[in-house]
């Protein structure tokens, strides 16, 4: 949760299809978030650590770092361990939803999927106290 309360809830959003990733840096202020994205692992862990999300979406087939390294990385870090993770995957198997877990995601969300379906996801992770 933003321990600020002036400043808007912060989502870093990370998928490496730049269609995507626009959709969302336009969806999401709508709805009243503040918006980063990445393409890479690597831009979402630098992010992560520089910018302090309140809550991740993370697509795990990225190029670089695939996403369960990176909720692996952010949970073991003081800095991120408390940021939700969603989990954004091409997969609904029961197997990829309790890998994203074991990885340290905190929900699972299968492609494709509604913007809907990933706000819903949001506020569900950031709690009834939020919008």
């Amino acid at each position: 949760m933003p321990t600020d309360p002036i400043r808007s809830v912060r989502v870093l959003f990370v998928d490496d299809d730049r269609a995507t990733r626009e959709g969302y840096r336009s969806y999401l202020p709508a709805h009243g978030f503040e918006v980063m994205t990445a393409a890479t692992g690597e831009q979402a862990l630098g992010l992560a650590m520089e910018w302090r999300p309140d809550v991740i979406v993370l697509d795990l087939g990225l190029p670089d770092i695939d996403g369960w390294e990176v909720a692996r990385r952010l949970k073991a870090s003081v800095h991120t361990m408390a940021v939700p993770i969603i989990a954004v995957t091409g997969s609904d198997l029961r197997h990829e939803r309790v890998s994203a877990m074991r990885a340290g995601c905190d929900r699972h969300l299968a492609k494709p999927c509604s913007a809907a379906d990933v706000l819903d996801a949001i506020q569900r992770c950031l709690g009834p106290s939020v919008h």
